[in-house]
């Protein structure tokens, strides 16, 4: 029995000694890799266009409003816009997206919704992604992956309207 004892406490203290050189290795490893940046998916095809939407000012204010990661806090002004209009300068992938904004007279809320266009294959961009992931762990980094659709959007009325207006996000 005694004999049996000693066999399963060496049998596991050579566990526990694989298990840290493991771990040692594996921190290794991971404290070597770099952030090597974004890579895109799919096709591309960036473009930039100015779309204008007309609304009503009222007594309360207009909502300018979109699912998008809007860098700006206030809405800008620019006298070339014409009165009453909202414009919506938007970088956009034409491969995968249509922007389409448009005023929303129930909700008195300008819109910037978009429409996927995309022809990608859900399968077809992930082994994309599994082939760029492991080409940059053979470096020595780590990437982020997007497939773009709306990179950017500025908003801009004209001054006279800018008290009729509220961005919101």
């Amino acid at each position: 029995m005694r004999k049996l004892h000693i066999i399963l406490i060496g049998v596991f203290a050579a566990g526990v000694l694989l298990t840290g050189i493991g771990a040692g290795v594996l921190f290794t490893e991971f404290t070597a890799l770099s952030y090597g940046g974004k890579e895109l998916l799919g096709k591309t095809d960036m473009r930039t266009e100015n779309f204008d939407v007309e609304f009503e000012p009222g007594e309360e204010r207009a909502f300018i409003t979109g699912w998008y990661n809007w860098e700006q806090d206030e809405v800008l002004t620019d006298a070339r816009v014409p009165e009453n209009t909202v414009r919506f300068c938007v970088t956009y992938n034409k491969e995968r997206t249509v922007p389409l904004p448009k005023w929303e007279e129930e909700y008195n809320e300008v819109v910037l919704l978009t429409r996927w266009v995309a022809e990608d294959d859900d399968v077809e961009l992930m082994m994309e992604a599994k082939d760029l992931l492991l080409e940059n762990l053979k470096e020595g980094r780590l990437v982020s992956f997007d497939a773009l659709g709306i990179e950017e959007v500025t908003v801009t009325v004209n001054p006279a309207n800018k008290a009729d207006v509220r961005l919101v996000w």
